[in-house]
């Protein structure tokens, strides 16, 4: 199989997208964060939900594929190999040095005195510790931990039973990922953590992982043809699209701080079905744009593609402290968000192309091959 430029196109996509996500949050009314501006705009809220509703499941979807495609290409002593040092080292690293700045600068707003140490001690506790972030690094250890320890010969024994049509296939996994979120979240409320991992979110982005790794053992995206129409992207932008706006009043109506079965189970259940069509729904509109206009390689998409994981590691603690200090400007909302995002994008990218990317030390703690 050649391999599938978009994809890694796509995968880096995800994750610098999240630049713009964690800017516009602070500015955006209707939906919570560590750092808020006290001015938001309705705007930039539909423009967070949206991205909300499939990034991080697109990620996962895309990092599930390639983990299997990675085992069966490369072996397992390659995949373990890449766990450790493009996961697991830059996950402590977050934890330990970038991850704390979230929760120091939360509670300087409600205590201004409190120094740095007295804070990192009560931090680094069972009971206060918390992952900022860097979360997805953590579920996505678990996960390729989980794939490692599942024999393969079980996947490709049930990828066997499974209609491969596009249609079929489609219903199986969002019935898949439905049936699981339903199952958690009718024991785990929204914010409900074990050591820092949300346990709802834990196995709603595990249905994900997991539709990753039978796409790539269904071999499904041969079935989508090489020709792809205008009409075609088209089609899945506007389904999205219809798909968000439900997504969105559900969202902001029902929210899922209370275990399934406490009320209003019918619209609990199309808020959780919603949830998990959505970014099956984007996937396949993000797959048929990329594959057709972002099937390539150059020397800025390969710079884009290594820089992803450094940047997204920095740019979250950048963010917060420019919301920190810009929560007390009088200026309009949308000139802080757009001198916001230049500062963090400017700023992220000058450290790693001044100090990251150029030192051994710092490649590797930051994932760099």
């Amino acid at each position: 199989m050649a391999r599938l430029l978009y994809l890694d196109n796509l995968r880096s996509f995800a994750l610098l997208l999240g630049i713009i996500f964690h800017a516009a949050i602070v500015y955006a009314s209707k939906i919570g964060y560590a750092i808020q501006n006290m001015q938001r705009l309705d705007s930039l809220s539909y423009f967070c939900f949206w991205i909300h509703s499939f990034r991080m499941p697109l990620f996962f979807l895309i990092s599930g594929y390639f983990s299997a495609l990675v085992w069966e290409k490369k072996g397992k002593n390659m995949y373990i190999e890449g766990r450790i040092f493009r996961i697991f080292i830059p996950m402590a690293l977050g934890l330990l040095l970038l991850s704390p700045i979230q929760y120091f600068l939360m509670s300087l707003i409600k205590s201004p005195d409190l120094k740095l140490i007295v804070f990192l001690e009560r931090f680094f506790t069972p009971q206060s510790f918390a992952h900022s972030h860097i979360w997805f690094l953590v579920d996505l250890l678990i996960f390729s931990i989980l794939f490692i320890l599942t024999p393969k010969k079980y996947l490709k024994n049930i990828a066997t039973y499974i209609d491969r049509s596009l249609i079929p296939i489609g219903i199986v996994f969002v019935t898949f990922v439905w049936s699981l979120t339903l199952f958690s979240h009718a024991f785990f409320p929204r914010g409900d953590s074990f050591y820092g991992i949300d346990k709802l979110t834990f196995f709603y982005q595990l249905g994900f992982f997991i539709s990753g790794l039978f796409i790539y053992y269904l071999n499904i995206l041969s079935h989508f043809r090489d020709h792809i129409t205008s009409i075609d992207i088209l089609t899945w932008l506007c389904l999205g699209i219809f798909v968000f706006l439900i997504f969105y009043q559900l969202e902001t109506s029902d929210p899922l701080w209370m275990p399934y079965f406490y009320g209003r189970i019918l619209i609990r259940g199309l808020h959780l079905f919603v949830w998990c069509i959505s970014p099956f729904v984007w996937a396949i509109f993000f797959h048929l744009l990329f594959k057709k206009y972002f099937n390539f390689t150059n020397v800025f998409t390969v710079y884009l593609i290594d820089s992803s994981l450094p940047i997204y590691l920095l740019h979250h603690p950048i963010s917060l402290i420019t919301a920190f200090y810009f929560r007390g400007l009088d200026i309009p909302v949308m000139t802080k968000f757009g001198l916001h995002t230049i500062i963090v994008i400017s700023l992220s990218f000058f450290l790693y192309d001044t100090f990251i990317k150029n030192t051994i030390i710092l490649r590797k703690l930051f994932g760099l091959k």
